[in-house]
Formats: C-alpha cells, structure tokens, sequence
C-alpha cells in the first residue's frame, strides 16, 4: 500500500541530492566563497520544500551542510571546520532551510485542507439541491438514500426513519440493523475507524427523529454532522408534504361531506315539515282510538326528532361555512335551563335532574336559540349515555371572568385519549358506536356555538363520578 510513496520519496531525495553534488561541484570550480555557495544551496532547498515538502527538503539540506563543510570551509577536503564563523555560517543555513521546508510543508497541508473542505462543501450543496428537488409524490426515503449516496460520494448508507419505523438502504455496505436502530434509541453518534462506518442521530431540534449510518466515505466529522442535519430537514420536509396532503384531502373531504348534509338536510325539510303538520293536526282533532291516537304521537314525536337532526345539519353547515351570526339577547339563564329540561321532558323520562345556580336570576347576554340547542344536545347526551335510571346535575356558576354550564350524569366514561376527539364531527367513543344509536354530530355543534359565543367546551370524566360537560360564556355574554 505505501510501497509506491516511499518510492517516489526517495526518488525525489536522490534526485535533490543530486542537484546539490552537482550545485556544489560548479560552485567549486567557480570559485565561489562560503557565502555564496550557502545563498546557492539555499534557493536549491527552497525549491525543494515548495515543490516536493519537508521530509525531502530536511535531508537534502543535510547533504548540502556536509558538501559546503567539504569544499568550503578550513581545511577543504575534510569534514573539519576550524573556525567558529563558518559553525555559525553552516548552523544558520541549516536552520533556515529546515524553517523554510517547515513552512512549505504547513502551506501545503492547508492548501490540501482547504482543497478537500471545498470539495465536502460541494458535496454537501449538490446534496442540499438534490433535497429540494425530491419527488413529493414518491417515496421520499428511498428517493433520499440514492441522492445521499450519489451526492456524497459513499459506497453505502442506511437510514432509519424514527417515524415510521422502516429502514432504507443504498449501496453495497453490509449494515448492522441493529446497531443503526441502537444509533437513534441511545441517540449515541459514533464513528467506527476499524469498519469506517460513520452514524449520527438525525434530529429534529432536541428530538431525535431518526439515525443514518455511512461507509466508505471521506468526509470528516463537521460534514458528516452536516449531512445529517441536512437529512433531518429533508425528512421532516417530506413529513410536512405529507400532513399538508393529508389536511388538503381532509379538507376537501369534509367540504364534500358538508356539502352533501346540507343538500340532504333542507331536502328533508319540506316532508318532515309535512309529516309534522298531518301528525299534529290528527292529534288535535282528538277523533282518534287509543291505539290510533298512541301511533300517530309516536310518528308526531319521531319526525320531530327527525326535524331536529336536520336543523342539527343545517347549523352544523353554516357553522363551517361562517354564515351563522349570533343575535345576542338578554337572557335569564336559569329560566333558559328549565325550559331546555321542559323540552327534553320525554327523553328525561325517568330521571331525575337537579339544577344548581349560584344566584338567581343570573342575566346572560347570547343567542337563545344556540344555546338552548346546545344544552338540550347535551342533556340528551346525558340521559343517552347515563346508567338508566340516574339522575342528571346541572350546575351554573361564575368563575373568574367566566360563566360555566356543567352537566354531569352517572354511569358513563370516557377515556382521556378519547376526551378531545368526541368534539370532532362524527366522532363516536369505542364503546358506544354499537350499544348507542347516534351520528356524532352533536356535540361538534355544541362545541361551534361555544365558540361563536367566544366560549368554549370541554368534558371531564371517571368511572366513580361519571361524566361532565361544561360550557363556558366569557365576560361579553355576562356584560352585554
């Protein structure tokens, strides 16, 4: 392996030696003085350590001090000096030429530096363009470790993507699974010199996100690191390609759905409307058997509940869509709560509710309609979801700068991962979606009044106290 420089090293000290027998030789028949030989030997040694470096400088040098002593100095012929002049002469050139090839030899070395920083730094440029120019709609990994490859200039690279768990690889390295994986668990970089197998810990700020492992490489440590974090940018780039298609397609999904609610909601409008008014106006005329009087009640009763799921649709459409305006009114709160229960009479059947408000009568400034919608989908979610029978607790009071409406019933749970998702549209708990007949529409509408009354809502919940809805009304509603 070294076979070839060491050659080449003595090739050039024999030939620099040479030069020197040679400059010395003319120098003697010239007749030059010590002086003038020594400036002559010095430019040799100069050249020597610009063009070749120290080591063959430092030797040839030697050779001159032992040719100057020889032909120069008192006596000639003999490797004898007798005055100290000529001591100090030969001293002085040996340390100028051993200074000289010192200096040449740092020059080079940062030239060599700065050559190979370069040559990383565009390494590192054609991979940050690559990176830019990735196929969003392919896979972005793979796509990621033939770019890495090709642009680094590396026989091999694995990448393991903290994310999804997967393991990518390019080139003809043989990778340890294991030890990449161990890389982003322990977020531990290393760089193995018996193998030449360089990992890093991928991270996204403080937070590891991935590992990568490169072999057959000669990049030093900074651009190692570099790359890495170029890598991290690349992976959560892709990241970001693919939540924002994913909240487009979600978007645009949930347009359609709304779309299609609305259509459906104002086309059931105009027959429930009609089925209402026959039903009411049979049950008003009071000419009906028992039997007969029973069944039209209960379509009476059924196509009201249907009348208000589709006004549930139709609010929950304008809420998307930003058309609903709040028409604040002056309201006696604890009236509107016993009208909300008045209302929920039939769904309430058979269970007690207690109502609890601090101070009577207690003004709020809202929208009625909104917000006895609200409370009646919540009552009806109460009695629902609560054990039969128990009985339902409705709370009103100030805290803070806020008003609160809790409702709370027995016998219901919900679990804390699934406590912010139940006020997403058509969002239904794990356990109820086939004991409890329902749509998941409700409480996302009870959440959008909240919100357009610059409130909000939120649930709390345990197996022993069972669960509790609460709205809040800012201080504008308590102020007018």
């Amino acid at each position: 392996m070294f076979a070839r420089p060491i050659r080449l090293v003595l090739r050039r000290i024999a030939a620099g030696s040479s030069a020197a027998a040679l400059l010395t030789f003319l120098a003697f028949r010239l007749h030059f003085n010590l002086s003038a030989a020594t400036s002559v030997h010095f430019l040799l040694m100069s050249v020597i350590a610009l063009r070749w470096g120290f080591l063959e400088a430092s030797i040839v040098s030697i050779l001159s001090v032992a040719c100057l002593d020889y032909y120069f100095t008192d006596p000639i012929f003999a490797f004898y000096i007798r005055d100290s002049h000529d001591w100090i002469a030969l001293a002085t050139f040996e340390v100028a030429a051993l200074l000289v090839s010192r200096l040449s030899n740092q020059m080079h070395r940062h030239a060599r530096e700065s050559e190979l920083h370069q040559a990383h730094l565009q390494k590192l440029y054609a991979l940050s363009q690559h990176i830019l120019l990735l196929d969003r709609e392919g896979a972005v990994e793979q796509q990621l470790v033939h770019i890495i490859r090709s642009s680094l200039q590396v026989e091999g690279i694995a990448l393991w993507n903290g994310y999804d768990l997967h393991m990518y690889k390019s080139g003809t390295c043989n990778f340890d699974d294991d030890q990449v994986r161990s890389s982003f668990h322990m977020e531990a970089d290393s760089d193995d010199a018996s193998t030449g197998i360089s990992r890093r810990v991928l991270r996204s700020g403080t937070r590891a996100i991935g590992a990568f492992a490169l072999c057959g490489h000669s990049l030093d440590t900074t651009s190692v690191n570099a790359a890495a974090s170029l890598v991290s940018v690349a992976i959560e780039r892709a990241r970001s390609f693919s939540t924002e298609a994913n909240a487009v397609a979600a978007r645009q999904t949930e347009q359609l759905r709304s779309a299609i609610l609305d259509g459906m909601a104002h086309a059931f409008k105009s027959p429930l409307t009609t089925i209402r008014t026959s039903s009411s106006g049979l049950l008003a005329m009071n000419t009906l058997s028992g039997t007969e009087k029973k069944l039209v009640g209960l379509i009476d009763r059924h196509a009201s509940h249907l009348n208000d799921l589709a006004n549930h649709l139709l609010l929950t459409a304008k809420l998307d869509s930003g058309d609903i305006k709040v028409n604040r009114e002056e309201i006696d709160l604890s009236q509107l709560v016993e009208n909300s229960i008045e209302s929920s009479s039939q769904e309430l059947d058979g269970h007690a509710v207690e109502i609890r408000v601090t101070e009577r009568p207690r003004i709020v400034y809202a929208d009625r309609k909104l917000l006895q919608m609200a409370l009646l989908q919540i009552l009806d979610n109460a009695v629902k979801y609560g054990r039969p029978g128990s009985p339902v607790l409705i709370a009103v009071e100030k805290e803070g700068a806020e008003l609160v409406i809790a409702i709370r019933n027995e016998g219901s749970f919900i679990p804390p991962e699934e406590r912010e998702k139940v006020f997403q549209r058509f969002y239904r708990c794990s356990g109820s979606i086939r004991t409890i007949s329902g749509t998941g529409i409700g409480l996302s509408v009870v959440r959008r009044i909240a919100e357009a009354h610059q409130g909000r809502v939120w649930v709390d919940s345990d197996v022993e106290n069972g669960t509790t809805f609460s709205i809040t009304l800012p201080s504008l509603a308590l102020e007018g």
